[in-house]
């Protein structure tokens, strides 16, 4: 705790209170306070507080006293461990520092000894120092006249000029300079300009030698930069080597070096840096670039090996194609390390202009010779060069981007050629085909059938365990037509080889064309053949569009193995599938088509006796050949292993059959072309109809239910029990009503049929009444009845009208 303040004093000017709380507020600034003693005391000697202040200061000092005093009897252990601790490390001290005395004694005669040492030294190279100086004065004239007459030596020999320009150089600016106020002096640097005049006339025949040198190496040089890109990307050495060069062993060592290690660029750098030396740069840059430029037009010229016509083999034209890219592409690859290599001799707008230059007169040729080239593998190989060509060129910084929309038009023509050969090879097949099913008699073939054509089908198998038998749904063409597709993809890939395109560049560009022989060339060859081909053809090509659209699947996976892709990546699919679904709902329709003109062909009630008074007790002729027909074609649907697709396809050939058969006659009985109907055709028809229905019942169609076709012919079954029973009172009575008998009359129908019978009766009354036979006759009973039926059906047909 602090002390308490003492009693006031009198004698100080401040109250007893505001002095104990001033003194106590300087002493409290001490204690918190750093470095401030000088101000607390200047205001304790200023407010007269000197006494106050110093007996409150021995108060706070013995009260410190006594909290230190309990601090150390509570740590003394401590305290003395530690005070022991620190007389131990003492008596260490001493011995520390009695050394560092000593070894400082030591350092000092060290350093006093190396400060003679260095004295000496410094006294001793600046003696060498003159030495050298005075030597240096005394030669300084002799290199003078050595290097003259080097120079001379050099010039006479006609060796070395690039020695003889440095020693010229080293001469007029180092030495001559040092003796410029001596007469001989004068006299050499007179000599100067014509030594400087035979050297630049010599380096311009260098560069002329050096160019034909670039000239004649161009091809080799080329062809090492195309020898290993193609090796770098992979591309086969049949299209960078001569035709005479692919049975021998190829050189590996060109790999290990740069393409234009072949040329020795050492004179031209010489002859440069000579020119440059000698203010002749800008003339020697120009007389390079110039005859540069007649070099390329020269090698741009095709020769007469790269014309098609029928005295070159294609080796020859392979052989001058290629010999042409090498020099082109030598050319530039020369160029492009003479830019890197040397500083204004060229520039990129030289660069560019040669490019430039180059580019139309070389689409030029290889556009002739695509347009010329009428063999697919032949316009692959020019192809696969031309890539070859742009990406070597393009690894030399030379856009090739004309070069590519090029091989785009290269690419469209190569894909027309396929698709042209395809579709031949597609339509071939198709007409070879015999459209039954596949019968294959041997393991043998049936594993290599499954190993080209692994698709699943339900085929049947041989009854015999021990004889091997299988027929497949399918016919011939199904596999064919899967393997031709199959080439046609790999064909197309060939193209892509080394064009180094992304996965999805890949994908879309096979895949496309691959679309195109399908929806265009394939589909359109069988839809040909749909319109040509018999019924049971039909149905044969409608099977085997089932299975070329489960090959769908199977291409797909073929492409991308070929292009090493996954499906996550691919652009899109292969559009066969709609493409068969639709040629098979053509071939469906046509089946349709075929079986009611047939059956148009069959029923022949042109011919029908519509008159005839009595019926012929049974079934017409045309009826039952019609029903023979449509039995054997349906029953042939389930005596195949076709699948149940087929099944649906028997099924409405059935019912769609049938409705027209019902249609028919229907249509014959309402048709304008008959004026008039006897009761003996109604008859006749009734065991027509009868023939129909038994046919309905007897058929056996999978999946069909025989109540099914036998609805086919209710319409008609109703029209004609109608005109038979003559119950027409209850038809128009019930007319309406759900449960009527008659409810599939129309009401138009009955009309006509009701007005043909009229006519008919009206013939036979005629021919009563003129043989004076009785009044009251059968056919006057019916005549009155069809009269007073036909009135009331007018009368609701009208009633329905106005309603």
């Amino acid at each position: 705790m602090s002390p308490q303040p003492p009693a006031a004093n009198n004698t100080t000017k401040t109250s007893g209170p505001a002095l104990y709380h001033n003194v106590q507020t300087y002493i409290k600034e001490l204690e918190i306070s750093e470095g401030q003693l000088s101000s607390v005391l200047k205001n304790v000697y200023e407010n007269n507080q000197r006494e106050e202040f110093m007996k409150r200061l021995d108060d706070r000092v013995k009260q410190y006293d006594v909290e230190i005093e309990k601090l150390c009897s509570k740590n003394y252990q401590d305290f003395v461990k530690t005070f022991n601790d620190l007389l131990s490390v003492r008596e260490d001290t001493s011995v520390l520092k009695n050394q560092l005395v000593e070894n400082n004694e030591k350092i000092q005669a060290l350093g006093n000894s190396l400060i003679t040492k260095v004295d000496q030294l410094v006294l001793e190279n600046r003696k060498q120092n003159n030495i050298l100086l005075s030597v240096e004065t005394l030669n300084r004239y002799m290199p003078v006249f050595n290097i003259y007459r080097q120079l001379k030596n050099q010039m006479k020999e006609k060796k070395n000029y690039y020695q003889a320009l440095k020693l010229l150089e080293e001469l007029e600016n180092n030495y001559l300079p040092m003796v410029k106020n001596y007469r001989f002096a004068q006299s050499i640097h007179h000599s100067l300009p014509l030594i400087k005049h035979d050297i630049i006339n010599e380096t311009f025949s260098d560069l002329k030698d050096f160019l034909e040198t670039l000239r004649v190496e161009a091809v080799k040089c080329g062809k090492i930069a195309n020898q290993q890109m193609a090796h770098k990307l992979k591309i086969d050495k049949k299209y960078y080597l001569m035709e005479s060069e692919l049975e021998k062993i190829e050189d590996d060592s060109d790999l290990k070096k740069l393409p234009f290690d072949v040329v020795d660029f050492s004179p031209l750098y010489k002859n440069l840096h000579m020119n440059q030396v000698l203010g002749h740069k800008a003339n020697f840059s120009d007389y390079y670039r110039n005859q540069r430029k007649k070099q390329l037009q020269l090698a741009m010229n095709s020769n007469s090996n790269m014309e098609m016509n029928e005295s070159k083999t294609e080796r020859d034209l392979l052989d001058a194609y290629k010999l042409y890219l090498h020099n082109i592409t030598g050319f530039f690859v020369i160029e492009d390390q003479i830019l890197s290599s040397t500083e204004g001799l060229v520039d990129e707008r030289y660069m560019d202009e040669l490019f430039s230059k180059a580019l139309p007169r070389l689409k030029s040729i290889i556009r002739k010779i695509m347009e010329e080239c009428s063999n697919a593998e032949l316009m692959l190989k020019l192809k696969i060069i031309v890539v070859l060509f742009c990406i070597t060129i393009e690894e030399v910084q030379f856009p090739t981007i004309q070069l590519s929309d090029l091989l785009r038009e290269i690419r469209e023509k190569y894909y027309s050629m396929l698709l042209d050969k395809s579709s031949e090879k597609i339509n071939l097949i198709l007409t070879e085909d015999n459209y039954t099913c596949m019968e294959i008699d041997s393991q043998e073939a049936y594993n290599l059938l499954m190993e080209f054509f692994p698709l699943d089908s339900k085929e049947t198998k041989g009854e015999s365990s021990d004889e091997f038998f299988r027929r497949l749904p399918y016919s011939g063409c199904v596999p064919k037509i899967f393997l031709e597709i199959k080439e046609f993809v790999n064909n197309c890939v060939k193209f892509s080889e080394g064009l180094n395109s992304s996965q999805t560049e890949l994908d879309d560009m096979i895949r496309k064309p691959t679309n195109r022989l399908i929806t265009e060339r394939l589909s359109e060859n069988i839809r040909q053949l749909i319109n040509r081909v018999s019924l049971t053809q039909l149905v044969q090509i409608v099977v085997n569009t089932i299975y070329l659209e489960k090959s769908i699947d199977l291409l797909e996976k073929h492409l991308l193995s070929v292009i090493k892709a996954n499906s996550s990546k691919q652009s899109g699919k292969l559009q066969g599938i709609s493409v068969f679904k639709d040629l098979r709902s053509e071939a469906e329709t046509q089946i349709y088509e075929l079986l009611n003109r047939k059956i148009d062909q069959l029923i022949d009630l042109d011919s029908f006796n519509w008159n005839m008074t009595e019926a012929q007790g049974q079934a017409s002729e045309y009826m039952k050949l019609l029903l023979n027909f449509l039995k054997s074609n349906l029953d042939s649907f389930s005596h195949l292993p076709w699948p149940a697709v087929v099944s649906k396809l028997a099924q409405t050939a059935c019912v769609s059959a049938c409705r027209h058969v019902a249609q028919s006659l229907m249509s014959q009985m309402i048709s304008p072309k008959v004026k008039s109907i006897n009761y003996g055709a109604i008859e006749q028809l009734n065991l027509d109809l009868l023939q129909c229905e038994t046919f309905a019942h007897s058929i056996r169609v999978d999946g069909l239910d025989n109540e099914t076709i036998l609805f086919c012919f209710a319409d008609v079954r109703q029209i004609i029990d109608l005109a038979i029973s003559k119950e027409w009172s209850i038809y128009l009575n019930d007319y309406g009503e759900a449960n009527n008998k008659y409810n599939r009359v129309q009401l138009n129908n009955a009309q006509i049929l009701l007005e043909k019978l009229r006519q008919g009766a009206s013939r036979g009354k005629g021919i009563l009444s003129r043989l004076d036979i009785g009044t009251k006759t059968p056919e006057k009973d019916d005549l009155k009845l069809i009269e007073a039926a036909l009135k009331q059906i007018k009368n609701l047909i009208n009633q329905t009208a106005n309603f």
